[in-house]
């Protein structure tokens, strides 16, 4: 069988390469076709044969002068092993991107993936805003490129014993137990052509139905990535469900979003104005006078001792609260207790109340920033607006976009 690619060579591309027979075969193919391309390779340390393919794609590297980027990772205990291999591929492909400026990742993903994936989609039951697997869509502000899609995955081994490109088996593809694996040992390779391909216009349909839905809910996500509650009100559960699904990939994030989920917090919608669930690390949904936000923070904690400069918070001397603090050690942090105090021209206010009466959504509380003297002291926290807008007499400037997503 002939492979071909059709991508375009004046662009750069990272390929994700475990050194088996699908991600090699597109190494051959990226080889024939005179594309720039740069390997990137995951050692799980998960099985015992990964070290002696390591040592095989780093001499084939070498032999064609592709560049090799590594890196080794560890499983730690009581996670769940594909979705946290899965997380930790899809995070370094992100790293090396930033680190070359090569925005293209290329995932050697087939058409037996494909079905796969579609199987246990629906064998989840859980509503998903694509059906099977993209050709192309963007992972974090990366570009993840799925070039063989419309090849068997035996054409791939196929192609490289014919072309004598070397590979290694994965042997865990064997173990049952995994739930991906046994719909490819029980379904798809028993599979027909007329099948397959029964299969792969069930998918195609249902795809542009759901298109033609997400057009519709696309347009109550705003700008700024936040839904109005009074909208989000509005929508049935299934509806809704596809709706936080969008306002999770417009951020990048996979988050499976359960009906059940949907359900509580459809109910959260009608009875609370303020409330917020920590997703993951550092990723927050929450609720807040009529908006329901979805807030990455790049870091949760910080301090900065402003005698020493940064590139995050300037002290405006011509502000006329800079009298008050004059001539003292200045330590800038965030991590405010609503119960700690502050002076300011005589007036004496409670970070809590402060809070409450400038509508703080809750994540911003997380990150807002006080000025504390050397003893721990505080000593001024900076107004908040709803649009974050710090004007020429604040005290304290600083752009909050620095530490959100």
């Amino acid at each position: 069988m002939n492979l071909t690619l059709t991508l375009n060579k004046q662009e750069k591309y990272i390929l994700a390469c475990s050194y088996g027979p699908d991600s090699m075969c597109l190494f051959s193919l990226l080889l024939k076709g005179g594309y720039n391309f740069i390997i990137a390779h995951v050692n799980y340390h998960l099985r015992s044969e990964e070290p002696e393919e390591m040592k095989k794609l780093t001499k084939i590297c070498q032999f064609y002068k592709i560049p090799l980027d590594t890196i080794d990772v560890r499983m730690p205990k009581g996670v769940n092993e594909e979705g946290w291999a899965r997380d930790v591929r899809y995070d370094y492909f992100v790293d090396v991107s930033k680190r070359t400026g090569i925005n293209n990742i290329l995932i050697a993903h087939n058409e037996d993936d494909l079905l796969e994936t579609y199987f246990l989609q629906m064998k989840r039951g859980n509503l998903v805003s694509y059906y099977g697997l993209k050709s192309e869509h963007n992972y974090k502000g990366v570009k993840i490129i799925r070039p063989l899609l419309g090849y068997k995955k035996a054409d791939l081994q196929n192609y490289c014993d014919e072309n004598d490109v070397p590979y290694g088996i994965d042997l865990s593809n064997f173990d049952t137990s995994y739930k991906r694996n046994k719909i490819r040992k029980e379904i798809v390779k028993n599979m027909g052509e007329e099948e397959r391909r029964k299969y792969i216009i069930e998918i195609n349909d249902k795809n542009k139905k759901q298109q033609l839905k997400e057009c519709e809910l696309s347009k109550l996500i705003r700008q700024n990535s936040t839904i109005l509650v009074n909208e989000a009100c509005m929508q049935t559960v299934e509806n809704l469900q596809l709706l936080l699904i969008l306002l999770f990939e417009k951020k990048g994030l996979y988050y499976p979003i359960s009906q059940k989920f949907v359900e509580d917090f459809k109910c959260i919608l009608v009875t609370k104005t303020t409330w917020h669930k920590k997703i993951m690390d550092n990723v927050y949904l929450a609720i807040d006078y009529g908006v329901i936000g979805l807030y990455i923070l790049k870091q949760n904690h910080y301090e900065f001792n402003m005698n020493n400069s940064n590139n995050f918070f300037k002290i405006n001397k011509c502000s006329k609260n800079y009298k008050e603090i004059q001539n003292k050690e200045l330590i800038i942090k965030n991590g405010l207790k609503t119960n700690e105090e502050f002076t300011i021209n005589n007036i004496t206010k409670k970070v809590r109340r402060c809070f409450i009466d400038w509508k703080v959504p809750y994540v911003y509380r997380l990150l807002w920033p006080g000025i504390y003297d050397e003893n721990g002291h505080l000593l001024y926290v900076p107004h908040y607006q709803k649009e974050v807008k710090i004007t020429k007499d604040s005290l304290l400037l600083f752009d909050l976009n620095d530490f959100l997503k």
